[in-house]
Parts: structure tokens; sequence; C-alpha cells
């Protein structure tokens, strides 16, 4: 419709061409693939600093980009879309099917998530979009359908509102489900808060025994309830260790890393690193001081269970960043029959010993980390066989096996 303003002049209420629904439309999917990558930027960081950049500045790439399109459009900025969102396709793509060559999963294939996926849609489209104007111009001079003011507002806000609700559909159950860190804090403090009200927290082995009038097992830190700061410090934990981990579900590249060092109980095998690099050692996500595996499951590979941290020397205090949820342990180690070995395990160590002269002691401190569903919680210490057994009928039931 047209509105007179003078005897002889009229002022246009509708788009004279579907130009700015196109243009609209792209600069909405660019956006929606930039939201998601800048919910992913600090998971990314935690990963690996490189990854984190490339985040970070393809995110800001994606945001200015439509930008620039809606100020002043051109062919070459349409061709820079293209072959931008092009290299990122190409990039997923081979995470997650060869691995990349560069980073902390070097040459080991990353899961498919939802998040993933549907910025890939986003991108897809958005090269589409662009790839048309760019082969037939003459589509963003069709003439627009003349509607009134409320039918040319929704006409323009279609795309943008379709891919804002999109996004947050797949966004919202990551974040703020039960997988996200908020759920992961929540259920933690549910946990803790049952803990407290009875006379010990988890289940664990605490009480496993003793040797030689000292007890196999020591825990360390305090058993009070955690501040809700250290409950989101567990739940990032937590969340940093089970991204860290995916690139060690073949436990060939685990030993191609580095985990060199086997010890074996109870149906599992604890790989811990064997090499001169300190960062393995203490409390840091991405580069773990030892791997546990499954490895007693007939026909059935190793199954990746969690990983265990542990502290650079006997004297030092594990960082109890959760509270009481995350109290660390050690084990007595006695001598027999000449090598060192773990009471109440009889797991044997590579050093040797000498009956005389020893004395017993214990381990570096120590912390698990379980990234599939454990009896006694994510940082139980419960290493039995019982343990074991039901982490494995867990992972196999998720399997469908």
């Amino acid at each position: 419709m047209s509105t007179p303003v003078l005897a002889d002049t009229e002022v246009r209420t509708w788009p004279a061409t579907i130009r700015p629904y196109l243009l609209g439309a792209l600069a909405a999917l660019s956006v929606g693939a930039a939201a998601i990558h800048f919910a992913v930027v600090f998971e990314h960081y935690s990963e690996d600093t490189l990854y984190g950049v490339f985040f970070l500045v393809l995110s800001w790439a994606q945001l200015i980009w439509p930008v620039i399109l809606l100020w002043r459009p051109s062919r070459l900025w349409l061709w820079l879309a293209i072959g931008g969102n092009a290299i990122v396709l190409a990039v997923y793509v081979a995470s997650r099917t060869v691995g990349l060559p560069f980073g902390p999963d070097l040459h080991s294939a990353e899961s498919v998530g939802a998040l993933d996926v549907m910025s890939c849609v986003l991108e897809a489209l958005l090269i589409a979009g662009c790839a048309a104007l760019l082969w037939r111009p003459s589509l963003a001079l069709r003439p627009a359908p003349r509607l009134g003011a409320f039918a040319t507002t929704a006409a323009l806000a279609a795309v943008p509102v379709a891919v804002i609700a999109a996004t947050t559909a797949v966004m919202t159950p990551g974040w703020a489900g039960p997988e996200g860190p908020a759920g992961m804090a929540a259920s933690m403090a549910s946990t803790s808060s049952g803990a407290s009200s009875s006379t010990a927290q988890v289940p664990g082995m605490g009480d496993m025994g003793s040797t030689n009038g000292l007890p196999d097992m020591q825990m360390y830190g305090t058993t009070a309830p955690p501040t809700a700061a250290q409950v989101e410090a567990a739940a990032q934990l937590i969340q940093q260790t089970d991204t860290s981990l995916k690139r060690y579900a073949n436990v060939q590249a685990a030993f191609a890393a580095g985990y060199t060092y086997v010890l074996k109980t109870n149906g599992e095998e604890h790989l811990l690193y064997d090499g001169p690099n300190p960062a393995y050692a203490g409390l840091n996500p991405q580069d773990p001081s030892s791997l546990v595996y499954a490895i007693n499951v007939p026909h059935h590979a190793p199954i990746l269970l969690g990983a265990m941290y542990i502290m650079g020397g006997d004297q030092q205090n594990g960082p109890q960043v959760g509270g009481g949820l995350t109290r660390w342990h050690s084990h007595l180690v006695t001598c027999v029959d000449g090598r060192q070995t773990i009471a109440g395990f009889g797991v044997q160590l590579r050093d040797g010993c000498n009956p005389a002269t020893w004395q017993d002691r214990y381990t570096a401190q120590m912390l698990h980390v379980w990234v599939v569903p454990y009896p006694g919680g994510v940082f139980s210490d419960d290493l039995s066989a019982s343990a074991t057994s039901s982490a494995v009928q867990a992972v196999l039931a998720e399997q469908g096996k």
C-alpha cells in the first residue's frame, strides 16, 4: 500500500524488491552460526589454546560479516562467505572422520554433537544462498509482494526468527539441561546435600582395611558440603575431563600419547603417563596423569572409564576444587618379595625394594574423575571389581549391547 503525505507525494511502506528479505536471511544464518561458536569458545580453550583462538576468530568473523553485508553488499563479500564457511565445513568433516593433523585430538576422530551439526546446517544454507545470488544476481531485483506494515515486518523477520528458534532448541538441552554444567552442578549439589546429612559421603574404599598397622588407603581434604562456587568448579572439571578424554577412546591412542606404564587390578587397566613432561602431574584436565580402562569385557575393546589425576610429589596436597566433592586419596605401598606393592590390591609396581630396610609409605595423592556412569558418583574412589562391572554394564546398556 501507499500512504499519502502531501497532495502529490507518496511514501512506500513496503520494499520494492525482495533484496532486503534475501540479505536479511543470509545475515541471520551467519549470526546463528556465530552464536553457536561463541557458546563453545571457552570449552575449546580448555581443550587447546589453538582450538580456542580458532573458534574465537571464527565467531567474530561470522558476526561481523552480516553487518558489512547489510551495510554495503558486494560480490567479493559473498565470495568470502562461501570460501570461509566452506573451509570451516571441511575442517569439521575432517575432525569427525579421520581426525585433524594438529591439536590434542591428533588423527583421532571426534564425536558428532547436536550443536556442531546445527552450525553446519546454517553454514551450508549460507553457502547455498550466497552462491545463488552470485549465479543469478537478478534474484534480488524481483519485485516484492505488496503487504501491509505488519505482514512486511513479519516477512522480514521470518528467517531470523526461524534461525533463533532452531538454534535455541538445539543449544538449550546442551547448556541448560541435565548434561550441561548447570545440570551437573545441580546434580552434585543434591548429592552433597544428601551426603552431609549422613555419617559418610558417597560409597568409597576409605575403609578397605589395613596392613602392618597402617590403613591401606588414606583420604585427604575437608568433608564439609561444597559451596556454590565449588560445585561449579567441580562441574567444570568434569566437563573438561570428559572433553579431554574423547581422544583416548581407543586405547592405542593412549599408548601413542605416552601412557605406557600399565597397572592392572579388578578388571581395570590404569595407564600412567610415562614421559618427561611435568604437565601430566597434578590437576591438569588437558593432560591427565592416568587413564582408566575396563579390560575384562568379553568380545569388546577396552572401555575408557575415566581419568586419574596424580600429584607430582608425595607431600603435595591435591587442590580440592570441589570442596567435599573432590577428596583426594593415596594408597599404602609395602614391600613384598622384593617388589613395591600396593596394599589391599596386591598390584606390584616396577620398582624393587629391600625388605630389610623398607619402610611402608603412601603414594602421591590421587583423584578419580569418571566419565561414564560409575557407582558412588563422578569422583568415587571405589576400585572394586563390582564397581568396574557396574560401570561396564552401564556403558554397554547405553550402546545397546
